[in-house]
């Protein structure tokens, strides 16, 4: 890695009395036998230096141990007698990632405060005329996130505890038509010492090229296409083995079949696609 580059942060923490700085990471190591043997790594470092009522964070992903090291996001969050100040280089979710990963990096800053028990949060991409307005509160045990109140296109997510499910809602109506997706998530006990958690998932799906989400709970779901639906189920237990999970998921009629291992930083794995040769793949996943 670039040593002078993290040198270079620690000195500039020590000119700032009371400053810190932490440093914190993830690897993943996938080796995969598909049609052929293959090994691929990726590493994301963030580096925070903070002080009183400020941070500055710099995000360094996807490294693989190329030459070049790219500070992908880099931003400051500050509170100002009780308004909070976030502005530089990030990304932004839009929910809570059922139907949409998130976003590409922008440079933009937002303010965020609480009013009359809603957190309200002002948001501008730089040199942009727009202003975005996020509001977030509570309504009869409703969790209620509304992305771009005064767009036509706002997002809106839900969240709540359903008869023992924890359930997630997210909605979008576009020009071309409305997502929605609703997760339910319960515990079931199969005795006194173990227990499953299983997860449901459906997605209407009417403007696909709003449906981003590659990486989610069920796993790739961008490639839906207009009309239709998107269904799935997660479980996942621990055992004496190790942590099992299963799932399964229905992407324009195509069935997805998914089983893992986790024990400590080794994921092992089995994918099955209808009409498509399984893949089995180990992944080492190290957070620091």
């Amino acid at each position: 890695m670039n040593n002078k580059l993290l040198i270079a942060a620690l000195a500039a923490t020590t000119l700032t009395a009371n400053a810190a700085i932490d440093i914190t990471g993830n690897y993943e190591g996938t080796f995969t036998d598909g049609s052929g043997a293959s090994y691929a790594q990726d590493l994301d470092l963030t580096l925070v230096g903070s002080t009183e009522g400020a941070k500055v964070t710099v995000m360094m992903e996807d490294l693989t141990g190329g030459s070049t090291v790219t500070a992908t996001q880099v931003f400051v969050e500050a509170d100002l007698e009780g308004i909070d100040v976030k502005a530089g280089n990030y990304k932004n979710q839009n929910g809570s990632g059922l139907l949409q990963t998130t976003s590409a990096v922008t440079n933009q800053f937002e303010v965020s405060t609480s009013l009359a028990g809603a957190s309200l949060t002002l948001g501008q991409v730089s040199e942009a005329s727009k202003v975005t307005v996020d509001a977030s509160m509570e309504i009869a045990g409703l969790d209620v996130n509304v992305q771009n109140v005064t767009a036509t296109d706002r997002f809106i997510t839900v969240v709540t505890n359903f008869f023992g499910f924890g359930t997630t809602v997210e909605t979008q109506n576009t020009a071309v038509g409305r997502n929605s997706a609703v997760a339910l998530t319960a515990n079931i006990a199969l005795g006194e010492t173990s227990a499953v958690t299983a997860t449901t998932v459906y997605m209407d799906v009417n403007d696909a090229t709003t449906l981003t989400q590659d990486d989610g709970i069920l796993g790739d779901v961008s490639g839906a296409t207009n009309g239709s639906s998107v269904k799935g189920a997660v479980l996942s237990t621990a055992t004496s083995f190790g942590t099992v999970t299963g799932k399964m998921y229905d992407v324009n009629e195509t069935n997805t079949f998914v089983g893992e291992i986790a024990r400590g930083a080794l994921t092992v794995g089995y994918t099955k696609t209808d009409d498509v040769d399984g893949v089995v793949d180990a992944k080492i996943d190290v957070a620091f």
